[in-house]
């Protein structure tokens, strides 16, 4: 019969929360440990957290006795500020002979770091004999698997462009205003962390696509728009008009020979309320992606937690979790026994197979 793989938990916020709970829903995985970062929860059973059934499993800020237990893999779900604040516990947990699979943006990393990061993360594992992987819906299911997949069919292409829609509304409120909603535009400005937040996932999905395809930019451009509403909002924090509803994020890679639009772009929209979701995009599209080449698509994704009845979340304990978040968990999970398998070091992202090159003799 064959053994569960034993996982940790590291960081049970929303993300590490729906970790957590998809590890208890499945057979394959067994929770052995969760590290938390605050006070008010260390020593709490899990379940509590979760707000479901007690699991006789207590959350702990002891990162000594975590490490000691034995584990096959650490799900690292810690909070991400957007200047590579975590960092440095990820490479001592690699160094002590942790293997990791995170969400947060480490996704081909050496396509955007530093060479002196690059240098340190491969240093933690060859000294740990550990396995370290970044995934997740997008960066890397949608923007790598899926839409670069998409370009088998082209034969020429001289644009892609990707589009995401997060409705924010189920967020919790002291987040959604930490990061500028319900701000004036000008200081919305001055808040760095919702910018910093999508600059590096961008970075992620931006640089693997130039290596995926083959090609190489002349220059890569970031945009942030704070764009206000135009009616009073209520819910799920007040919003009045002329305040910020929605943040659009964007970075686009120019090739001069292909012409003056971008080649590639990825643009992240963040909004409460669907009256703030951009013209020609329709509720729950949560992807839009267009490819102008020979022949061109176009492809939408909607993602619920049903579409049989139409339901928007999946309700866990005491919360209502967004689709979006177990579908950044699931590739997580999917990895573990391919990074369990696999020699030390950092495993890339698995790619989409057969697709668009810029030259088909370069494999």
């Amino acid at each position: 019969m064959k053994k569960p793989y034993k996982i940790m938990v590291w960081g049970p916020g929303k993300m590490g929360s729906v970790a957590i709970w998809e590890i208890l829903q499945s057979k394959e995985f067994e929770l052995t440990g969760v590290r938390v970062y605050s006070d008010n929860k260390n020593g709490v059973d899990v379940g509590d957290l979760l707000g479901i059934t007690p699991i006789n499993l207590k959350a702990t800020n002891d990162t000594e006795a975590l490490l000691a237990q034995e584990c096959d893999c650490i799900i690292y779900t810690a909070l991400d500020m957007g200047n590579f604040n975590t960092d440095d516990e990820l490479l001592e947990l690699l160094a002590k002979g942790k293997n990791i699979v995170t969400p947060l943006p480490y996704q081909n990393a050496h396509l955007f770091r530093d060479q002196e990061f690059v240098d340190k993360l491969n240093a933690a594992c060859e000294s740990g004999a550990s396995t370290f992987h970044a995934t997740g819906i997008d960066p890397d299911v949608i923007s790598d698997r899926v839409l670069m997949a998409l370009t088998g069919v082209c034969t020429d292409i001289k644009s892609i462009k990707l589009r995401e829609f997060w409705e924010c509304s189920a967020g919790n409120p002291e987040s959604l205003a930490f990061i500028g909603f319900g701000k004036t535009p000008e200081e919305a400005e001055q808040i760095p962390i919702c910018a910093a937040s999508t600059t590096n996932f961008m970075q992620a999905i931006t640089y693997t696509a130039e290596k995926v395809l083959g090609v190489k930019y002349d220059r890569v451009v970031e945009e942030h728009e704070c764009i206000a509403t135009d009616k009073d909002i209520s819910s799920p924090i007040e919003i009045k008009k002329g305040h910020v509803a929605l943040f659009v994020s964007r970075m686009s890679g120019y090739i001069d020979e292909k012409g003056s639009e971008p080649f590639f772009s990825i643009e992240y929209n963040w909004l409460i309320g669907q009256d703030m979701l951009p013209e020609g995009i329709q509720p729950d599209q949560y992807w839009v992606a267009t490819i102008e080449g020979r022949p061109s698509l176009k492809m939408t994704i909607d993602l619920k937690a049903s579409i049989e009845n139409n339901e928007r979340f999946i309700n866990i304990g005491n919360f209502q979790s967004e689709p979006g978040y177990h579908g950044t968990i699931a590739p997580c999970l999917q990895a573990i026994p391919h990074i369990c398998a696999a020699e030390p070091g950092v495993i890339p992202s698995f790619g989409p197979g057969l697709h668009w090159k810029e030259d088909l003799r370069e494999l």
